[in-house]
């Protein structure tokens, strides 16, 4: 790390840090992202797919370190920070906007499923605005590598974060899917244009209950989320896409990212 000047924190989660740095002997910032050491197993989980990733929608990776306690990850700086801050500064984003985001967010999702790989925590802070405005996945350290892009996963693989989890992650045999992403994907895009997320509960099992309900009863229209919500007006297009995203429709169908139903709603 002695390459590096470090600054200011910039952010952090429950067992990281983030500062903004800047190589020495030149003009380049980055973000280095500092974790505990016995968070091994997650960083050895990350590294090789932000190694090998080559996208504009994926945040860039270029070393890592380590010290005695930590590894430390040198990572492409956005100054924009995460969809997560933007939603708490704006509250409401306007509709076009929102748009714009989600399909940068499909793009960045058809890239990963087209090379094998499912993000496995699609959520606004792991999403970042770089200066130009457009949007990075970050943070790969749920991501999984499934046989191929037909292929559905076969084995269970680590949930990622409840409010954005499909229904079928609640259940005892949990595996990820396309169609779980596009779960997450829906209560991104939903979160973004109203300012709360669709399905909430401090109950881990009372949120589940709320997500099963919307799996076995097909009645998301009526029951499950109301859109459009009171105070927040949306397009007719806007609001068949996110029953799309958040229904049985996808769970049932399985749909990948390229799937012209899916991108309809975004334009």
């Amino acid at each position: 790390m002695e390459n590096y000047n470090i600054y200011d924190e910039i952010g952090r989660g429950t067992h990281s840090f983030v500062y903004k740095a800047r190589r020495k002997q030149s003009i380049e910032y980055v973000a280095v992202k500092s974790t505990a050491k016995s968070r091994m197993d997650k960083i050895l989980n990350e590294v090789p797919f932000l190694h090998k990733l080559d996208s504009p929608y994926v945040l860039k990776f270029f070393d890592w370190y380590e010290s005695s306690n930590h590894i430390w990850l040198i990572l492409e700086y956005c100054m924009g920070g995460d969809l997560l801050n933007l939603i708490t500064q704006d509250k409401q984003l306007p509709e076009a906007v929102v748009k714009s985001f989600g399909r940068e967010l499909v793009a960045g999702l058809q890239y990963l499923h087209a090379n094998s790989i499912l993000y496995c925590d699609l959520k606004p802070a792991n999403i970042l605005i770089d200066e130009f405005g457009s949007l990075k996945l970050a943070d790969f350290g749920l991501a999984r590598r499934i046989p191929g892009i037909k292929s559905a996963p076969t084995q269970p693989l680590a949930l990622g974060s409840p409010h954005y989890m499909a229904p079928e992650l609640f259940q005892q045999t949990a595996v990820h899917s396309f169609a779980s992403e596009f779960w997450a994907l829906g209560c991104v895009l939903f979160e973004l244009r109203t300012g709360r997320q669709p399905f909430t509960h401090t109950n881990f099992a009372e949120l589940a209950r709320m997500k099963q309900f919307v799996v076995w009863s097909r009645q998301i229209q009526n029951d499950a989320v109301e859109l459009p919500i009171p105070g927040c007006e949306m397009s007719l297009e806007f609001c068949n896409l996110l029953k799309r995203l958040l229904s049985f429709f996808w769970l049932v169908h399985k749909h990948n990212a390229s799937d012209e139903k899916l991108l309809s709603g975004m334009n």
